[in-house]
């Protein structure tokens, strides 16, 4: 297989208040041509910060201070802004969940469109414009594209944000929680749609969500992040069937069971830590109900065991 992305050791880390919090720590990852991954977790774990990581796109008081990002044999860590400016949007592109304040409120959509293909070197005819409102599957083009933000619904703004995304003809495409803001029949719009793009397209996807319940539905391969960190990696198909770790367990067993009346709906005690004031061990033990002696004294390691990547002392 052709490995398209790797990262390396990747810590990114904020500064608010003089405290250093550690966001994501030390995550390595790497996917192949034509993979969907899912980067999976509660909020709070990392995910986003990852996902704008890789693209160079932390706030100001956000910084990557360790590790590597290899595209395509090139370091992205390495590469100038006017460099990174041709990788953003043309070689990588990216949907982020609340598009209304993504988008720009005093533009209509086909200047929007325009700047992002005029930065390619792409056509930004009117024409090709409206080939792309017509490919995220968006009725009457020429009203879209006249229209601004807030003259469109929650959906039709996430669609522009995905023909933004794909305009430029990218290989990768991130998803940052795209769904969260969308009623549940939006929802599963936007997801065949994205289905649909990675098929035509042959993209590959980084898909970032809390919601367990869609990743079977978008992904060949599955992160769980806690607290900054991977605890389990491996096939989609495996991990549902069969979670080893009690976070990955947990989140699971959180999943609405609207078909079993019987069942209550179970939550996981406690919260997300404190990410400037980590606790001693593994990080996920002041919330495990599977926790011995060594988990709160020793820091697990990321290791293969079995058929997965998996953090823990006793899965």
């Amino acid at each position: 297989m052709e490995t398209i992305l790797s990262i390396e050791n990747l810590t990114a880390e904020y500064i608010v208040r003089q405290k250093v919090i550690p966001a994501v720590r030390n995550v390595s990852l790497s996917l192949n041509k034509s993979d969907s991954l899912a980067i999976v977790g509660e909020s709070g774990c990392g995910k986003s910060t990852l996902g704008l990581s890789l693209l160079k796109l932390l706030p100001k008081e956000g910084k990557i201070s360790g590790g590597r990002i290899i595209f395509r044999d090139q370091d992205i860590m390495q590469l100038s802004e006017k460099e990174m400016q041709q990788i953003r949007g043309g070689k990588i592109g990216i949907v982020f969940q609340d598009p209304l304040s993504s988008l720009n409120p005093v533009m209509k959509v086909s200047e929007q469109i325009r700047e992002i293909l005029r930065i390619h070197n792409q056509d930004f005819s009117e024409e090709h414009i409206d080939k792309l409102l017509d490919d995220v599957q968006l009725d009457n083009p020429k009203r879209i594209r006249n229209s601004y933000p807030h003259q469109l619904s929650g959906g039709m703004r996430q669609r522009i944000m995905i023909a933004i995304a794909i305009a430029s003809k990218p290989e990768i495409l991130i998803a940052d929680e795209p769904t969260t803001a969308l009623d549940v029949t939006i929802q599963k719009e936007i997801l065949e749609l994205i289905k649909k793009l990675i098929r035509e397209l042959n993209l590959t996807l980084i898909f970032i969500t809390h919601n367990f319940g869609i990743v079977s539905e978008i992904s060949n391969r599955i992160a769980v992040m806690y607290a900054g960190e991977i605890v389990e990696e491996g096939k989609t198909s495996e991990i549902i069937r069969t979670p080893k770790h009690p976070y990955t367990k947990a989140l699971l067993s959180a999943i609405s069971k609207l078909h079993k009346k019987s069942e209550r709906f179970n939550t996981i005690p406690g919260g997300v830590p404190d990410l400037a004031s980590l606790p001693d061990g593994c990080k996920f033990n002041p919330r495990c109900q599977k926790k011995i002696d060594i988990c709160v004294k020793e820091y697990p390691q990321l290791e293969q065991k079995e058929n997965r990547l998996l953090r823990c002392f006793n899965p």
